[in-house]
């Protein structure tokens, strides 16, 4: 069949399409997850971006399954061998509740959604598959800071994704409000503000201007921390003094790989880590454009 006509390629230049903006999370059956999820999913709305569920199968269970002494206790307190077959299709109804959640959740937030199952480790998985248009939800519960901290670094600095960390012992209920069916852009956290650290370089200034726009999109007061000087505990002080909604800062002012954790954690809400230092517009610089 011949090919319709048209420009060719030498005559008319092509502009690459910029790859749709994600939010993705990570997804269980468990309370935390479903919370986590409603936050996604109104952070997806807030910023027009697609909600991407991903359901890990955990191959540390996997392989010990496979281990010839490892035993289970049923909840009557029978002791039996573990079946490896069982638990890869306990994993697989979990996956399926999961998506249902996700198909539910989106729905109530007017987002559109796409839904995976991936094999590896849950933290290390999703930062693998991370891309520069994509914000990470990552929840730190169950997971040690210096395995929260390698996924964030894998994250924000290798492939340059956003990451929004829900630290252990934060409220994600009292940080967000609940979505209303309309309008799409609704607050995330009305009366809360969004605090932006700004550490006195081109990278803290372009972290405040686009956590700036991003407070107006959501509706949330904004205020700027001015971070010179400053450790990420008088941030998490200044955060829970203020009563902080959300925390955005550039992954680079975070020193080890505690750091994000231990922020989160003790400043009681969610902390945006930008992976990119934003142009004036609000998109991420390339090396090309000096990022």
């Amino acid at each position: 069949m011949m090919a319709a006509s048209g420009p060719s390629k030498s005559t008319m230049p092509q502009e690459a399409e910029a790859p749709q903006a994600r939010v993705v999370i990570g997804l269980d059956t468990s309370l935390v997850a479903r919370e986590a999820l409603s936050l996604a999913a109104r952070l997806a709305a807030s910023v027009d971006a697609r909600l991407k569920g991903v359901f890990v199968e955990d191959e540390n269970l996997l392989t010990m399954a496979d281990l010839p002494f490892a035993r289970e206790i049923s909840f009557s307190g029978e002791v039996r061998s573990v079946d490896p077959e069982r638990m890869l299709r306990a994993m697989k109804a979990q996956a399926e509740s999961a998506r249902r959640m996700l198909a539910r959740i989106a729905a109530e937030a007017h987002v559109d959604w796409s839904f995976d199952v991936r094999r590896g480790r849950p933290l290390a998985s999703l930062a693998a598959g991370a891309g520069a248009s994509d914000t990470l939800v990552l929840r730190s519960h169950g997971a040690t800071s210096l395995e929260v901290g390698r996924a964030v670094r894998a994250a924000t600095r290798d492939a340059h994704a956003d990451v929004l960390l829900v630290g252990r012992g934060v409220g994600v209920r009292a940080s967000l409000a609940d979505t209303p069916p309309v309008p799409r852009l609704q607050a995330v956290m009305p009366g809360r503000p969004l605090i932006s650290v700004d550490e006195g370089s081109s990278i803290g200034e372009s972290c405040s201007a686009f956590a700036e726009r991003l407070a107006q999109r959501i509706g949330a007061p904004f205020r700027r921390f001015a971070a010179k000087g400053k450790s990420p505990a008088d941030l998490a002080e200044g955060a829970r003094g203020s009563g902080a909604g959300l925390i955005v800062v550039n992954a680079a002012w975070l020193g080890d790989d505690d750091d994000a954790a231990r922020l989160s954690a003790a400043a009681g809400c969610p902390v945006l880590i930008l992976g990119s230092e934003r142009a004036p517009g609000g998109a991420p610089l390339n090396k090309e454009d000096g990022g």
